[in-house]
């Protein structure tokens, strides 16, 4: 073959595979653009993916509000499903943002993850988005709205949740113990635990998660700050040093639910409580939904709730709680659509999870009308007047449940860490909450660079 030959030849193939592409473009889109058809503008079937953790995706909750998502706008779900629970899911969308994946929508769970996701520039900004339609997010979601130090929005609240003393019914019935109800103590809350406790068939009277907070909730409930003044930790404050103490007796000294180090080697889950082995669980109004999916958690008892204890001088008197939400990834592939995903669920979540909105354009009776829901959806294991009385009817404040500020993502996993170390016996109090203060005090500093 000639050298004119073999360049005449080259041309041809590059004429035959320029024409296949534009034919195949056609075919797939009537020769709009990939990003039209990404946006849902122009391909046959919209779309939107979102990341979601094994378990709620296979819930019933996740499967209603999908279907009835697609019912309504007509854009189809697509779930990029991580194995594991709610927290491992986040190892994984961390470095999916780092690579670029276009996995369109992320659900936060907390604001450290909040904060972390947009200020890291990991999340779309929504603003000139809701401009094109005048959409009034302040208006809608008030103080439970994310506030960045752009000033951008890119994240939408979809539940504004507090605490409770979730409990078994059967376990308080089998013991001759009595429904707790209304005001009572940490005290109260043991002395109940201790009395629910039977080594002998395998029960806990309490049972409580992995989670930062339940490190310093007693500190929370005084609303002692994480930071001080200057900026620095204030881990050193001794609220915090009880709190922690007071966490690892439960399972270390009281023995009324089980110990870290029990929990850990166990892999014992977030759901734990959905046993049936358990007495009273202490957690955010998000895991009532739980208790509703018969499917995914058979259960042969009832549950119970009343509000949070308090500690028995009286003065920590604030319940806590979070604002969660949803954002889109900044490299979105379907942004139009994922815009409609992220807006519908921050405004109807709670219509069937049973937490509490982080809407404030609801009226009082909107919010009866939502306990009453979930007491329907429970054949009535708890009523709208204990609903009432444990959530909104009572004598607590309300406060982040969780330590935000410069560094709180550092600073969380900080505390995990040295504090485990302490539950396990391998390090002294003193020397942990020391610890957690240098250690908290140099990531404060490398946030602020």
């Amino acid at each position: 073959m000639t050298r004119q030959t073999k360049k005449y030849t080259i041309v041809l193939l590059m004429m035959m595979l320029l024409l296949s592409a534009c034919g195949s473009k056609s075919d797939s889109g009537g020769g709009k653009t990939d990003e039209a058809q990404n946006n849902g503008s122009a391909s046959k079937e919209r779309v939107v993916t979102v990341y979601e953790d094994a378990k709620r995706a296979e819930s019933e909750e996740m499967k209603k509000k999908i279907a009835d998502f697609t019912k309504e706008t007509g854009i189809k779900v697509e779930l990029n499903i991580v194995p594991g629970d709610g927290l491992e899911i986040y190892k994984k969308i961390d470095v999916d943002m780092i690579s670029g994946e276009k996995t369109d929508v992320i659900r936060l769970t907390n604001p450290i993850l909040t904060d972390k996701y947009g200020s890291n520039g990991w999340l779309y900004p929504l603003d000139e988005l809701m401009a094109k339609e005048n959409y009034d997010a302040n208006k809608i979601y008030g103080k439970y709205l994310p506030k960045f130090q752009d000033g951008k929005t890119y994240v939408l609240p979809d539940q504004a949740g507090k605490w409770a003393v979730y409990y078994n019914k059967k376990i308080f019935d089998d013991a001759g113990v009595p429904y707790p109800t209304g005001e009572w103590t940490w005290d109260d809350y043991i002395e109940t635990a201790k009395k629910l406790t039977n080594p002998a068939k395998g029960i806990y009277g309490s049972y409580m998660l992995d989670y930062d907070n339940y490190m310093y909730m007693l500190a929370r409930q005084y609303d002692v700050s994480g930071y001080k003044e200057d900026g620095t930790s204030n881990y050193d404050d001794p609220a915090f040093k009880k709190a922690l103490q007071f966490f690892g007796d439960l399972g270390n000294v009281q023995k009324i639910q089980p110990s870290w180090l029990e929990f850990k080697s166990k892999k014992l889950s977030w759901d734990g409580f959905m046993s049936g082995d358990y007495g009273m669980h202490f957690i955010g109004t998000w895991y009532t939904n739980q208790f509703k999916d018969k499917t995914t958690y058979p259960r042969d008892w009832k549950v119970g709730i009343t509000q949070i204890p308090v500690p028995a001088d009286g003065k920590g008197n604030n319940n806590f709680g979070i604002v969660a939400g949803y954002g889109i990834n900044k490299n979105a592939a379907h942004l139009d659509d994922a815009y409609t995903y992220v807006k519908w669920m921050a405004e109807n979540s709670y219509k069937y999870n049973g937490n509490l909105p982080a809407r404030v354009d609801l009226s009082d009776e909107d919010i009866k009308a939502l306990f009453q829901k979930t007491s329907d959806d429970l054949n009535g294991e708890i009523t709208v007047d204990e609903m009432d009385k444990a959530l909104i009817s009572n004598n607590l404040g309300f406060v982040d449940e969780k330590i935000i500020g410069p560094g709180s993502t550092e600073y969380s996993n900080i505390i995990l860490q040295e504090a485990e170390l302490y539950l396990v016996g391998q390090k002294s109090l003193d020397d942990t909450i020391k610890s957690i203060k240098e250690r908290a005090d140099r990531a404060i500093k490398d946030a602020a660079q």
